[in-house]
């Protein structure tokens, strides 16, 4: 990476330093892991035995993917085209076609994307600006917790902006950067604070957004942003989610958004921006 994907600057504090991997917050506050790992190594990370270990949380997840096609269906109703970008194996796309949407994945693991592709669906391996969809193809689209591992945010921003019809919708949840109490628990729990990077972790996160800088980028693509809030399916597993439980109380009652995750809504505008693509 040259420069920060965000604004294209090299004004960088180092955060973490692991061999010759930095975590860095660039001047704009966009936080994110240079040099990027190798795109074959971050497919094969993402492989059926990353997958396999969702299998015993499949009732709780079962209900976090009701939750996301609720909040989705208060902004728009199918029949319509839903795309989601890092899909996974599906399940989401199952959940949305079976309620009369006309559904398209993609995702950059190639493991999942076959596994999707298995149970009917349309899936496109890569990333999104690789599926070269026709402008303006779908009426909304959702993003759980992958924009974090694309190697260009800004990309699959202007890519879904592109893709959505004017009017249409983006829901978007990622991981946050100021979430304060998971932060303190896991102190409290491990006696060290919980890194941003870890060589050979299970999941590579190589972006890291707070409200702000996510608000930012989606802004720029130029989306008009309707909310910025909490994740509330940020976690399956029961430790988690009770440490999400007491940052939604928090949020409710302060307006803090020290939350696991972000969950942001937002809208391609009804009339073309002058010099955005799409």
């Amino acid at each position: 990476m040259e420069g920060c994907d965000l604004c294209g600057g090299t004004r960088w504090e180092t955060l973490e330093e692991v061999a010759a991997t930095r975590v860095v917050r660039c001047a704009c506050g966009l936080v994110f892991v240079t040099p990027q790992p190798l795109r074959p190594s971050l497919e094969r990370a993402y492989d059926e035995a990353y997958y396999r270990a969702w299998e015993g949380q499949a009732r709780r997840r079962a209900r976090i993917w009701g939750r996301r096609m609720g909040r989705v269906e208060a902004l728009a109703s199918p029949p319509g085209g839903l795309l989601d970008v890092g899909c996974g194996t599906g399940v989401f796309l199952r959940l949305a076609q079976s309620r009369g949407w006309e559904v398209t994945g993609t995702e950059l693991s190639p493991y999942a994307a076959r596994a999707a592709g298995g149970n009917g669906l349309r899936v496109l391996e890569g990333e999104i600006w690789e599926a070269n969809f026709p402008a303006g193809a779908f009426d909304l689209v959702t993003c759980w917790h992958a924009i974090e591992h694309a190697s260009h945010p800004r990309r699959v921003v202007e890519e879904m902006y592109r893709v959505l019809r004017p009017g249409g919708w983006l829901v978007l949840a990622t991981p946050n950067l100021e979430d304060h109490i998971f932060r303190a628990a896991y102190l409290l729990a491990r006696r060290r604070p919980p890194r941003l990077y870890e060589p050979g972790e299970r999941e590579v996160h190589l972006f890291h957004f707070s409200a702000r800088t996510l608000r930012t980028l989606v802004a720029s693509a130029p989306f008009e942003v309707v909310e910025v809030g909490l994740d509330r399916g940020a976690a399956a597993v029961w430790g988690k989610r009770m440490v999400n439980g007491l940052a939604y109380g928090w949020f409710r009652l302060t307006g803090l958004n020290w939350g696991m995750a972000l969950e942001l809504t937002a809208r391609k505008p009804e009339t073309p921006v002058r010099g955005a693509g799409g």
